[in-house]
């Protein structure tokens, strides 16, 4: 394709996209492509929404007329699906259930006064969050500005768990036991629940990862020898940029998180 031919194809999808209709036309495009490769309902399903969360609703409309049935994943266990996540838009339904439940004092404490808490903050920025917190939680169109400060916070916990679970210092190993999976260190065996997303290592448990949907390295290293999904792939570009890894269907950035 020249570039003049790319550029006029880019331009064509950017305008669709600016409509419900035109993203269904573009969505549908793409459920053609991967089935005709072979992918099912259910994993076509999990590569879109994990491209796309936002318009989680749309795409599985689409795959459900496409396939010609109703797909048996709701919104709930999409969410569920992503068992190794790669971005807090995909954890973001997960925070905003957290916070609902246990209301702005509980739920700041979960994330920043738990034994190994996910934001290690000083009394200073737990005030803070506390505010924002309560904003968010009192009135919704608050919750953009509560979201954007824990962002960094969660994307960095995303971006260790795959980093130490890649790294030939951890010695991370994987066996299959009854289903599910062991993974060991030397030290320690914990067990890994692929379908529930869990661990019974001590990050996992008392950091509260599994409320937030998020994914030790344990979980990262037997999701990676068990199937090797896209959105597993897609994090592990994020955290190796010489990863070899096919671009046929999607191209993503290397992903720098900082704490602030």
């Amino acid at each position: 394709m020249s570039d003049q031919e790319k550029s006029f194809t880019d331009w064509g999808k950017q305008a669709l996209s600016k409509s419900e209709n035109g993203k269904r036309i573009i969505i549908s495009e793409q459920v053609d492509t991967l089935r005709s490769r072979g992918f099912t309902a259910e994993e076509t399903l999990d590569i879109l929404v994990s491209k796309d969360f936002d318009n989680m609703s749309l795409i599985e409309e689409v795959v459900d007329k496409k396939f010609g049935k109703t797909s048996s994943t709701n919104k709930k266990s999409i969410k569920k699906a992503f068992v190794c996540p790669t971005s807090y838009s995909e954890i973001k339904n997960n925070i905003a259930e957290q916070l609902n439940k246990l209301g702005p004092v509980n739920f700041v404490n979960k994330l920043a006064r738990s034994e190994n808490p996910i934001m290690p903050v000083n009394d200073k920025a737990y005030n803070s969050y506390l505010r924002l917190a309560s904003d968010a939680f009192k009135n919704n169109d608050s919750s953009d500005r509560l979201n954007n400060e824990l962002k960094k916070w969660f994307e960095e916990a995303i971006y260790v768990s795959i980093c130490a679970a890649k790294s030939n210092k951890n010695e991370i190993r994987i066996a299959s036991k009854n289903n599910n999976y062991v993974a060991s260190n030397g030290k320690h065996d914990y067990e890994v629940n692929l379908k529930n997303g869990t661990c019974t290592c001590p990050k996992f448990t008392k950091s509260h990862y599994g409320d937030f949907g998020l994914a030790c390295e344990h979980i990262v290293a037997a999701s990676e020898k068990a199937s090797p999904h896209q959105w597993l792939l897609k994090a592990v570009k994020a955290s190796d940029s010489s990863a070899e890894i096919s671009e046929q269907l999607f191209m993503f950035d290397s992903r720098v998180v900082m704490r602030s």
